[in-house]
């Protein structure tokens, strides 16, 4: 085993993200300090094949560790006398540490490149090509180089002649940017534009071949057969409110997480991609107030989004391809026709150089056809696969398939029955030809998470899953198409910090050809990141995070306390709660709790995830329990749990978070049930708000919602109609009603209640808050208000005053000293 210790190998620095920095942007290198990662940290719906209405990567909590937190009071009596501190205040986790990223662990700081390659910037700020199988490096761009210091992504083409630099990220959307292009000739270092006169592009990809490639301006595709070729040639010119190429907002936001919606064929001969049409989607106008003090701000001015709210047109969705021998000429690839006037694209992968697949769903998402289509014909034969559909919830099939070497099979994730009418997601084989009989490969009422490589040397399936006897756990596994028997890699492995703690989290990135896997041990320990050879034997350990476990050594932290409660219909609603360190556990001292939902259909927070956030911070130095709470409609556990909210969103999930407080209430003595609050961020700012609202005996005395969702009829179509169908009286209007926070006022009028909004929410728009308040004072309820101008979903450039409000907010609720 390699042990990375020489200079090639040193870790990435994080660092403070400044208030000016974009929160939601690509990563920047700082020369002195190393590299700096700025991420979406609400986010990261990124979106570990988990459908999030706001938040992926990362929930909410994990955004509050990097921000301002103050002095929480939290005893009743005089604000001096009744602080609770912790026995060790010294050792306690700080302000400071989270300011600073104390706490962020190292993460995997590598691309693949091929199957033993990676490329990675060093902790010189070297852009450096590591081989794996020779263990050497070499440098492709000095630290020196100029083109570095707003660089943040770097592709090496397929034929390793030339590296694709881009720089200067102008964010768009969630996942979507614009960003001007250098491409290096790694022979020379001559540096070239992408675009003549050095235009902004919203995409480039290399082909898997030679180094040809494709890029987006403008949402139209143009392509140049190699990169000594200037002549790009247009393969679309479409104008208006249509995108090629790249998803509109909505499809790029709920179907496919990314900013990529283009296909090279394996050989590099064809290309795929959709097309997105929104002319006749609704419009959004978001005001844009512009800098205080400026003349330009005179007037605010307005940014518009095609935005489909529930039940108006959605986009038109279309799949083509063209022949890259003669890229002028399109081709379609027809939709189903039963599908095609309200047809979601939500897959797409090549099976070999000639065939293509596609997923199709409807509008509403709970039936699906899996087609193929044979591009060596004109027009393309096109075959059913599969017609899938359910009745009881929505498909879950954004993720594209797998296929064998030789295109005649493929593995997707879909739900079995496992006995009792019990439903659990499980790897699936399907064979290409019309209607074959699908194979399940895996079984057990336990759920697979995600399909991550077939290694076909050894016609193996890499896969994660958790275990029947525990849902907060994840393994990696392979599994024979042949024999059907599974084998778990990491189910022995244990943490190098701490030999006896298993690594229970675990998650893993393969190389092209599925030779090499990056491992990490993510928890609930510091996490570790090792490189595996395929076989299961480590190579190198990457990164151990040595630095942070031995800091911890000498701090509180919390103390990680599992456990579950028995909920209706049979089922158990799971708990984490993080308790303060050396708390008296007699039940003399009360601490008060607050307790952080998220709650959206499909998601979880109760997993053995090494977690250190902001409710981490309020345990260690403020004495606060922080707890978590998954009950129905929840992610991991089967299919009738999860489809338990269907289409009722803001019933049970709700009444799960208000009831299973109340017996943590009762089940621990040491929790002050006079002191509990709620608050969550986008579908949490929803479910708390809901959960005020329908708490008839005082369970929680305050809450926070924090861009909320006040009426689904106001969210974007593909994400809510996957849960509740349409608003219409044929199908589920009654559903919307009842779902409405608007019309659950009543339950606030005795209730401490903040509500926050930024005004430039493209994702929850900043109307939802309004019309929430409007109700609210016209029925003479007091709450407290906060508004941040120009301000997205993450609240990025405005969280020391954001925290400082929450946390002035919290003191008094805690306290009991209202102002």
């Amino acid at each position: 085993m390699i042990d990375r210790n020489n200079k090639a190998f040193r870790e990435y620095k994080y660092e403070k993200i400044s208030k000016e920095e974009d929160t939601e942007g690509r990563p920047q290198w700082d020369k002195q300090n190393g590299f700096i990662f700025i991420r979406d940290l609400i986010t990261a719906k990124g979106r570990s094949k988990k459908r999030k209405l706001i938040i992926t990567s990362v929930i909410v909590a994990v955004a509050v560790a990097l921000v301002i937190a103050a002095v929480i009071l939290l005893s009743t009596g005089s604000k001096e006398e009744n602080k609770v501190t912790p026995s060790t205040a010294a050792a306690a986790l700080t302000l400071d540490d989270f300011l600073y990223g104390k706490f962020q662990p190292k993460s995997f700081n590598a691309t693949w490149t091929s199957g033993e390659d990676l490329i990675y910037r060093d902790a010189e700020g070297h852009v450096v090509l590591f081989d794996i199988k020779n263990n050497s490096t070499k440098i492709l761009i000095n630290s020196s180089d100029n083109i570095l210091l707003s660089a943040f992504e770097f592709q090496l083409s397929a034929d390793g002649l030339f590296l694709i630099v881009a720089y200067n990220y102008q964010k768009l959307y969630r996942h979507s940017y614009l960003a001007q292009y250098a491409i290096i000739d790694l022979s020379t270092g001559e540096k070239t534009d992408l675009i003549s006169g050095n235009q902004p592009a919203q995409l480039v990809v290399w082909a898997p071949i030679g180094n040809a490639l494709v890029f987006i301006a403008e949402n139209n595709i143009f392509y140049r057969r190699s990169v000594k070729d200037e002549n790009a040639i247009a393969i679309t010119n479409t104008v208006g409110y249509v995108s090629n190429g790249v998803p509109d907002w909505v499809n790029e936001e709920e179907v496919f997480s990314s900013n990529s919606a283009l296909w090279f064929s394996p050989d590099g001969k064809r290309l795929a991609y959709g097309r997105f049409n929104d002319t006749s989607v609704p419009l959004m106008i978001i005001p844009v107030y512009g800098e205080p003090g400026k003349l330009t701000s005179q007037y605010p001015r307005a940014n518009v989004i095609k935005y489909p709210k529930c039940g108006t047109t959605n986009p038109t969705v279309s799949l083509h391809y063209v022949n890259l021998t003669n890229p002028t000429i399109e081709y379609n690839l027809e939709a189903p026709v039963h599908f095609r006037s309200e047809v979601i694209l939500s897959a797409v992968e090549w099976a070999t150089g000639d065939v293509i697949t596609a997923i199709w769903m409807n509008r509403v998402q709970n039936q699906a056809l899996i087609m193929s289509y044979d591009t060596s014909t004109n027009p393309a034969t096109s075959t059913t696969i599969k017609n899938l559909a359910s009745a009881d919830g929505w498909l879950e099939l954004f993720t594209p398939p797998i296929f064998s070497k030789d295109g005649s099979k493929f593995v997707l994730i879909l739900s079995q029955d496992q006995g009792g009418n019990s439903g659990y997601r499980h790897l699936v084989m399907f064979n290409t030809v019309e209607n074959a009989q699908d194979q399940p490969l895996t079984k057990g009422k336990y759920v697979v998470t995600d399909i991550l490589a077939w290694d076909h040397e050894n016609n193996l399936i890499y896969y994660l899953a958790n275990t029947e006897s525990d849902s907060a756990v994840q393994h990696l596994y392979s599994v024979s198409p042949d024999t059907k028997n599974a084998s778990c890699l990491t189910c022995s492995l244990k943490s190098k910090h701490d030999p006896a703690k298993l690594c229970s989290y675990n998650t893993a990135v393969f190389s092209k050809n599925a030779s090499y896997f990056v491992h990490t041990c993510a928890g609930p320990d510091v996490p570790q990141v090792s490189l595996f050879s395929k076989n299961g034997k480590e190579i190198i350990s990457w990164n151990r995070n040595d630095e942070l476990a031995e800091y911890l050594k000498g701090r509180d932290v919390p103390v990680i306390k599992k456990m579950s409660f028995a909920i209706a219909d049979g089922f158990e609603a799971n708990v984490m709660l993080r308790l303060p360190p050396n708390m008296d556990m007699s039940g003399q001292t009360k601490y008060p709790m607050l307790v952080n939902v998220y709650g959206g259909p499909d998601t979880y927070q109760v997993i053995d995830k090494f977690v250190l956030d902001w409710g981490s911070y309020l345990a260690s130095n403020k004495s606060i329990i922080y707890a978590t709470i998954d009950g129905r409609g929840s992610g991991l556990k089967g299919d009738k749990i999860l489809f338990s909210s269907y289409r009722r969103l803001g019933t049970i999930e709700i009444i799960d978070q208000v009831n299973v407080t109340r017996l943590i209430q009762k089940a621990l003595s040491y929790v002050d049930s006079s002191r509990t609050a709620i608050w969550g961020w986008s579908y949490g700012g929803y479910a708390s708000g809901m959960a005020l609202a329908t708490d008839s005996e005082g369970i929680f005395k305050c809450g926070i919602s924090i861009a909320p969702v006040t009426d689904w009829a106001l969210y974007d179509s593909i994400y809510t109609e996957r849960f509740m169908g349409l608003p219409t009286v044929e199908d589920n209007l009654e559903g919307y009603e009842e779902a409405q926070l608007l019309k659950k006022f009543d339950g606030l009028r005795d209730k401490e209640y903040f509500l926050i909004h930024g005004t430039h929410d493209d994702n929850v728009h900043y109307q939802q808050s309004m019309l929430w308040a409007k109700v609210l004072e016209h029925h003479d309820i007091l709450f407290r208000q906060l508004s941040y101008p120009d301000e997205d979903h993450s609240l990025g450039s405005v969280r020391p005053h954001l925290y400082h409000s929450l946390e002035n907010f919290l003191d008094e609720c805690f306290v009991g000293n209202n102002v």
